[in-house]
């Protein structure tokens, strides 16, 4: 197998110091592959846990393979679904101790629903052809329980899971036992009743045809354009169609009323009969499988009232529908680093409906299995435990529903609570710091637009939802805030309104605490986000400035913008990623929009960052303090050729050529580091380290979507300056280097912006503006520094005033702050930010502050020394790795 990962530390030389150095360099080509390439865990890893899920490779039989996700237009390999696996697990090296042997199985996942005794453990999977017995295996493994997590614990084997779901229907959501219960606790919930209202309102609705949910003209239209057009005239019309026949049956559980359980089996007769083989409405994968959970909702809650023949017809649509979306998934889907539409919405769709069907159909059996060990091993599929979402919240937004139910039903016939997992509890803290009640989000990923008016429902909703199971005062906090400024989100009937009828409790009281004692600045490292703020508890009134480097690389819904920046002020972007997305790679998405180009990081000799997992970056430092925020981000294994298999064959389907003609290709960069300082007073502070294996230009890059940028005049072509026009306070910002630099503002995208999908806000055509766009690009270097002070102030902006510029160390006063950094890229690199209470430095062996000497503790770390109250306080950081990088990797 080949090898994909190599630490290699980078030494300093220090007379003064004897530690080891704080630097790591990471060589792997990828920290995430898009398909698995390598096994989980190996190399005598520690795990953090005491049963750990097992993973590894895909095969066909006779080589490893990589397939695409669901609706990729490269064919799946025939001899995926013919490959059955087995695990062997034991204490010793020829497998005699305390052996584990599974079960034969179709997928290459295997969750240990069992703790394991502390120790050294071996393991090995093989495989075989289905309907052949020349079984191979691989290599034997190795990892370490440690025995602290002894006590965890362990969820239950697949055996208890399907005996759960076997008895009288219904199934879903504990309502054979527990129907009674939620009769009784919500008969004076005021929200039951008036959803009880608006259902009978909804009987009176006529029976849906399968009529376009808008109308789009497609005349000339072919091949990928007008497949897209095509769904965007149904978009919606599963949820359409089958959220009735939820909300009926709902209605008929919290009343008894036989009128509402009859008008669902009315309709839900009529979904059935929807045939996807003749007409678009039903035929794309959201919109099957939501015709599919309607149609389980029905069978199973309405199981009663069915007639034989009726229930044959269920079964028959139903077992069609789903293996729809079951088998393309074993062997494959638990897989990919995110199959977006199955997580986001298709898997809690065949949940639902499977469920249902456990102790009618066979097949039930095997789907629940395979559902509950991909979702044992891989939940949360783009985070770990930090509580964030690598795509962005502009895309998380579509997970919501999924993340809710699924966690509740996977909850109810597990007894396991998924909503005490470390990324659930740290999601609260996700939401609050990347998407503040009253602020904005941190204008990254696709669909990152769609947030730029602050807040809204879906967010309100979903955080809303997290408190029934999650005690978090700050989480409560965060939706009084949204009460409070939004009353009207909380006021219809929403997703999430069973899952509050569910866990109704009239008694609830819910305990608040404002984050302004919390830390300024927040890290979230396993998706590669760093939120700094001046007052969590106020940032829609003031500054909130975000740094992102993500370990997934731009995979899925991310965008290739590592190290980028994002400043919001006031509650609005200032500094953030450009462009539209319209489709998930149109031009204007693969040129301009998920492009480095779209983002406030480097173009490397006009050449965007990797499209792909390859293309990724991370966050090795950070720092919360109480006047100056600090993070540092990684990006140097971002730039390159584009080698994802999956984005090839997008560039091939659009007719576009990834290379230097549309900036693409390898420009040889070795080194990108950038340090980011939020500093008290309105100052934000980057300094970057750049080196490639040969003379390039680099550019530095700014965007303001939603404001015009003013170049200003400078009397030194080593410095360039401009100004952000806002309706909000005094923007400006200066970029200073050791050489020449030019400076570049216009308001075009590289690729123009074309609403082809004929995209809606309401009922109002989207309308795809001009945005401001500046570069400042240095001449050919093979090593270079840029220093940007960016000033946002209520009055009148500071003057920077230059102390001194002598071999590289530039000297800058700026307001109350004195900074000093080394331009000379041939020189060992050096940032130093103080006052008279605070000092930042990264670099230098000259620790002064208020008269005293200090020494750092170790070479090549960050360190802020801050006097507050007559103490210092003092945070000094080397590089840490993410999750994936610790645990997950390949030697």
């Amino acid at each position: 197998m080949k090898k994909i990962w190599m630490l290699l530390v980078v030494l300093f030389s220090a007379a003064a110091f004897a530690q080891q150095p704080g630097v790591i360099k990471l060589t792997a080509e990828k920290l995430h592959a898009r398909v698995r390439e390598w096994p989980y865990p190996v190399n005598g890893i520690s795990v953090p846990t005491n049963a750990p899920a097992l993973m590894w490779p895909a095969t066909n039989g006779s080589a490893n393979v990589f397939p695409m996700e669901s609706g990729s237009a490269v064919p799946e390999d025939p001899n995926i679904g013919n490959v059955r696996y087995q695990v062997l697990l034991a204490t010793d090296k020829n497998f005699t101790k305390n052996v584990i042997k599974s079960d034969v199985q179709a997928w290459a996942v295997y969750p240990l629903h069992q703790a394991l005794q502390a120790g050294h453990w071996y393991w090995k999977y093989g495989y075989v052809l289905k309907g052949t017995n020349r079984w191979a295996w691989s290599p034997a493994y190795d990892f370490v329980v440690d025995a602290k997590y002894a006590g965890n614990k362990v969820s239950p084997p697949v055996s208890e899971v399907l005996k759960r779901n076997e008895g009288p229907h219904p199934h879903l959501w504990n309502l054979h036992q527990g129907k009674d219960d939620f009769y009784k606790n919500n008969l004076d919930n005021p929200e039951a009743k008036k959803f009880i209202a608006y259902a009978e309102k909804l009987m009176k609705e006529p029976l849906p045809d399968e009529s376009p949910v808008r109308q789009i003209d497609t005349s000339g239209k072919t091949g990928k354009v007008l497949a897209g057009l095509m769904d965007r005239m149904y978009h919606g019309f599963g949820d359409k169609v089958g959220n009735p026949v939820r909300n009926l049956c709902i209605a008929y559980y919290l009343t008894r009323d036989k009128r509402f359980i009859e008008d669902a089996r009315r309709r839900a007769i009529n979904l059935a009969q929807m045939d996807p083989d003749k007409n678009w409405a039903t035929r794309s994968d959201f919109n099957n499988g939501a015709v599919l959970e309607a149609l389980g909702w029905f069978y199973d809650l309405g199981y009663h009232t069915i007639s034989p023949e009726e229930k044959s017809l269920f079964q028959k649509v139903m077992v069609k529908r789903a293996k729809e979306i079951y088998d393309h998934l074993p062997n494959r889907f638990e897989l990919h680093v995110s199959d977006n539409h199955v997580w986001q919405i298709t898997l809690r769709q065949l949940a639902i409906a499977t469920v249902a069907l456990m102790g009618d159909i066979p097949e039930a059996r095997e789907w629940l299995t395979y559902m509950y060990e991909v979702w044992s091993a891989r939940f949360p599929v783009l985070g770990t435990t930090d509580g964030g979402w690598h795509e962005g919240n502009g895309y998380f937004v579509v997970n919501f529903r999924s993340t809710i139910y699924l966690s509740q039903l996977f909850s109810d016939f597990s007894g396991v609570n998924y909503f005490e997992l470390p990324w659930m509890q740290n999601l609260a803290y996700y939401l609050l710091y990347s998407y503040p009640p009253t602020g904005t989000s941190t204008a990254y990923g696709d669909q990152w637009e769609n947030l730029r008016g602050g807040i809204n429902a879906g967010y309100a909703l979903f955080a809303d939802a997290l408190t029934f199971k999650i005690d978090n005062p700050y989480l409560n906090w965060y939706v009084q805030q949204i009460r409070t400024d939004h009353p009207d989100f909380f006021k219809g009937t929403d997703d999430y309104l069973f899952f509050r009828l569910l866990n109704y409790d009239p008694n609830r009281n819910l305990k608040k605490a404002s984050p302004e004692n919390l830390p300024h600045s927040r890290t979230f490292a396993d998706i590669g986000l760093v939120a700094m703020t001046d007052n969590l508890a106020r940032a829609g009134e003031n500054r909130c400035s975000y740094l992102i480097s993500n370990p997934f690389g731009s995979s899925g819904h991310g965008h290739a913008g590592q190290n980028a920046f994002t400043i919001n002020y006031k509650g609005r972007t200032l500094f953030g990623a450009t462009g539209y997305y319209s489709n998930f790679s149109d031009r204007h998405n693969l040129l301009d929009y998920r492009n480095t180009r779209a983002y406030n990081t480097i173009l490397a000799d006009s050449l965007s960052q990797r499209i792909g997992e390859e293309g990724y970056g991370w966050v090795p430092r950070s720092i919360s303090g109480a006047r100056i925020q600090y993070a540092l981000g990684d990006a140097s294994n971002a730039y390159g050729s584009i080698k994802s298999e999956f984005w090839l064959d997008r560039f091939k389907q659009m007719g576009v050529k990834p290379d230097a003609s549309n900036g693409f290709g390898d420009p040889g960069v070795t080194l990108y580091r950038r340090h980011i300082l939020q500093l008290e007073g309105g100052y934000i502070v980057l300094y970057d380290e750049l080196e490639a294996k040969r003379p390039i230009k680099w550019t530095t890059q700014f965007h303001t979507p939603f404001y015009k940028m003013i170049a200003d005049k400078t009397d030194k072509n080593t410095r360039q300056n401009f100004e952000v026009a806002t309706d909000s306070g005094n923007v400006s910002a200066a970029v200073f280097a050791n050489a020449p630099l030019q400076m570049t503002i216009h308001d075009q995208f590289a690729e123009p912006a074309v609403n082809w999908m004929k995209l809606t806000d309401g009922d109002k055509l989207r309308e795809y503006t001009s945005q401001w766009h500046a570069g400042i690009t240095s001449p050919a270097a093979q090593k270079f520094r840029f220093l940007t002070i960016i000033q946002i102030k209520e009055g009148r902006p500071e003057l920077l005033k230059t102390i001194g510029n002598n071999d590289g160390l530039l000297q800058l006063h700026a307001g109350g702050w004195n900074i000093t950094a080394q331009l000379d890229g041939g020189k060992t690199a050096l940032l130093q930010v103080a006052d008279s209470s605070s000092l930042f430095d990264y670099g230098s062996s000259n620790l002064s502050l208020s008269g005293e000497k200090y020494r750092r503790q170790q070479a090549g770390s960050s360190l802020l020394l801050e006097l507050q109250n007559g103490r210092l306080s003092r945070q000094e950081v080397i590089d840490q790795l993410p999750e994936v990088a610790r645990y997950d990797r390949q030697k």
